[in-house]
């Protein structure tokens, strides 16, 4: 056998040929046999700038000396791009080297942020927003902070009161790659398209709207919504004096459009109505003499101004102590805007019993006297009043029984009326100084015989005579009644009729006479008490055509019918605050009425108080008196040391005008110790009357015939005394022209 290298060699390559075949088949199907999973032997990152790679790396979590995995891989693609730093992410670059497999993850960074804008927010200020943000200019932009970024924008817009308009307030966003400015577009709410009001305004929509602070084309939110609450509150309660019960306020969820960012809002305003009254407090006073002095009724809206008027009429009974309205809730929770009224009322004592005795001496006092009186204004809880009164003295005596029912019935026609009256017996017994007439024998008073004239005024022609006096008694019994009819709460006519019989007698211990000198003396009917012999003249100490002469001693009728018109708005009967009082009233009598004279008195009485400082109040007061005809003495107008607080003696007149003003200042918190500081001016004249000179006497004085002007002024100081049931105890100190004078009174001047 012979060897062929050539056929070797070529058969030697064949093998070779097919060992590498077999060889490159194996590596190609090493998966399906099964072959060793290759290792990383390195992990590396590219394209991060300003990111560190130890922030990518610390996610990744494929290692060297691991095997190689895919899902592993894409998972740390998953991982990196969750860090939000990046636009892209490449598909990594896997690599075989040596030993093993390379890993390149390669990524794109966001932008650095050169500035941050906001457009579209007009009630939150970018520097606000801005703050509310952690991305920051010179940050690489971060998907992951700049959610929560949103969010906290998102957030903060719901705290003041945009919430639930929007799915969201950054409405969009503009990251630009080549500059790094951010822009956020904010919208912070929907935009009024159409405003509804609802509910139970009582007010039209003409009145509410321009008082609103939410207009259409403005931006809805709970804060607009709030400030619109206190707007309706303010317009209600200010301008119209009601109570707003309840108020609900809102977008209108069907009418909203998110692709125009409009909605409408719907108000719905509920005034306050009372659903029930309660009264607390009164265990003697009927519930329905509380209830018909009250105008503010179940159903009706809740107006302040109504329960102020209502506190002033129950406190103007003079039945308690102390008056509290109180607003609750209703009796159902369901309707906050139905309320419960409540007053509570604290009981003081309306009966009183009184007995007391005093002296004053003098010609002019009152002697030794007591007195004996029971009344009581709350008759039986009823609100009807009734007393009696009894006083007896050396020189005076007045017994009188009084009556009143301010309501006449029930019914809404029976509570229009009101009615009362009285029986009264008095009499009394003055001593004066009498004045000689000079010229006409009083030169011979030592002979007893001759008589001796005098007169109960002075002039310059007369002198006072000594331990002489005048005696003048006076008697009265009649009766007196009224019917009143309310037209309004504050407002009440009345017609009144008074009868009496009334008797003067003045007489001068013998040889001393009145010498009368009276011109246009009044003759009644026959038979008449009224004579014109003028030796039976001067009982009332003044000559005028306006003062009928009575015959002394000859009793005489006087009856009178009167009519007045009276409106009170005062805020306390007692010490009022503010307020009007005003009474117009006429008096009539005529001898077709049963009466012996016939006159005409008439009076304009306006009473105005203003609260000025903190808590004082300045009054101002002015009466006309007006008369026409011949007016007994009984009747003329009074003016006493309780007006005119700087003189002690009494003004007569016929005609005149009384002005006062004052101003009162409390000192205590409960108001029960007031000053005062007053000025009063009286301007009076008896028409037809003999000028006079000025005594400092009881009776008439100054110059009579033509206007006298008096006037003082001076301080004072007022208690109020509740357990004796006294509201105010008045003291005054005033100069008028004549001197110094001390006034005391119970209530107040006017």
């Amino acid at each position: 056998m012979s060897f062929d290298p050539g056929r070797c060699l070529g058969a030697g390559k064949l093998l070779v040929g097919i060992l590498l075949l077999v060889v490159v088949a194996r590596l190609s199907l090493a998966p399906a046999l099964s072959a060793p999973t290759p290792k990383i032997v390195s992990v590396d990152v590219t394209g991060n700038l300003r990111v560190p790679t130890q922030t990518i790396m610390a996610v990744v979590a494929s290692r060297p000396g691991q095997p190689y995995n895919p899902k592993t891989v894409q998972d740390d693609l998953a991982r990196i791009n969750a860090l939000g730093y990046f636009a892209d992410i490449a598909p990594p670059l896997v690599r075989a080297r040596p030993g093993g497999i390379a890993i390149t993850y390669r990524v794109v960074e966001n932008p650095v942020i050169s500035k941050i804008v906001f457009t579209g927010n007009q009630k939150v200020p970018s520097d606000t927003l801005l703050a509310l943000m952690d991305l920051s200019v010179g940050q690489v932009f971060n998907t992951n902070t700049f959610r929560q970024d949103v969010l906290k924008i998102n957030n903060y817009y719901e705290r003041i009161g945009y919430g639930g308009q929007v799915p969201t307030h950054v409405k969009d966003i503009n990251l630009d790659s080549q500059t790094g400015a951010l822009t956020l577009t904010i919208q912070e709410g929907l935009i009024v398209k159409a405003i509804e009001l609802g509910g139970d305004p009582l007010l039209p929509p003409p009145l509410i709207l321009p008082s609103l602070t939410l207009k259409v084309g403005s931006v809805y939110s709970d804060a607009v919504r709030d400030a619109d609450y206190k707007a309706l509150q303010k317009l209600y309660e200010d301008k119209f004096h009601l109570e707003l019960g309840n108020f609900e306020g809102g977008i209108v969820p069907s009418s909203i459009n998110l692709t125009a960012g409009t909605a409408d809002v719907k108000y719905n305003i509920y005034v306050a109505r009372i659903a029930v009254v309660e009264i607390t407090g009164n265990t003697r006073t009927k519930d329905k003499v509380i209830r018909r002095e009250l105008r503010e009724r179940v159903g009706m809206v809740l107006n302040t101004d109504a329960i102020k008027r209502d506190y002033q009429r129950l406190n103007a009974l003079n039945f308690f102590s102390k008056v509290e309205p109180d607003v609750r809730p209703g009796p159902d929770p369901k309707k906050p805007q139905d309320v419960t009224l409540v007053w509570h009322v604290t009981e003081q004592r309306t009966a009183s019993a009184s007995v007391g005795f005093g002296y004053s001496g003098g010609i002019t006092g009152l002697g030794l006297y007591a007195t004996l009186g029971l009344t009581d204004n709350n008759l039986h809880g009823t609100g009807d009043s009734a007393g009696i009164q009894f006083e007896e003295g050396a020189r005076t005596g007045v017994a009188q029984i009084t009556g009143s029912i301010p309501y006449l019935g029930d019914t809404p026609q029976g509570e229009k009326y009101t009615a009362g009256g009285s029986i009264f017996t008095n009499h009394s017994t003055y001593y004066y100084p009498v004045y000689s007439i000079i010229g006409s024998g009083s030169s011979v008073a030592s002979n007893a015989a001759i008589p001796i004239p005098v007169t109960l005024y002075p002039s310059s022609t007369s002198q006072q005579l000594s331990n002489i006096y005048a005696t003048s008694t006076s008697s009265a019994n009649g009766v007196t009644g009224n019917v009143g009819r309310r037209l309004s709460d504050y407002t009440i006519l009345s017609l009144s009729v008074t009868g009496e019989k009334i008797k003067y007698d003045t007489t001068v211990p013998s040889p001393y006479y009145f010498q009368g000198n009276q011109p246009n003396i009044f003759i009644g009917p026959t038979p008449s008490p009224i004579n014109s012999q003028q030796n039976f003249g001067g009982s009332f100490g003044i000559a005028a055509s306006s003062i009928a002469n009575v015959n002394t001693g000859a009793p005489y009728n006087l009856v009178t019918s009167g009519l007045s018109l009276q409106s009170i708005t005062l805020d306390d009967p007692f010490n009022p605050r503010e307020g009007l009082k005003a009474v117009l009233s006429t008096t009539f009598s005529a001898p077709a009425m049963g009466s012996n004279f016939s006159f005409t008195q008439s009076t304009v009485d306006l009473a105005r108080f203003f609260p000025v400082l903190r808590d004082a109040t300045i009054g101002f007061h002015g009466v006309g008196y007006f008369s026409t005809g011949v007016i007994p003495p009984s009747s003329l107008f009074t003016f006493s040391d309780q007006q005119m607080r700087g003189y002690n003696q009494v003004f007569y007149a016929t005609n005149a005008y009384l002005g006062q003003i004052e101003l009162r200042q409390p000192v205590a918190l409960d108001r029960r110790i007031t000053l005062a500081v007053f000025v009063d001016e009286l301007d009076y004249r008896i028409r037809g009357a003999y000028p006079l000179l000025d005594p400092y006497t009881n009776r008439i004085t100054g110059y009579p015939a033509d206007w006298a002007l008096y006037g003082d002024a001076g301080f004072g100081i007022r208690f109020d005394v509740p357990q004796l049931g006294l509201r105010t105890v008045r003291i005054d100190f005033a100069k008028g022209v004549n001197g110094t004078h001390t006034s005391f009174g119970i209530g107040q001047s006017f």
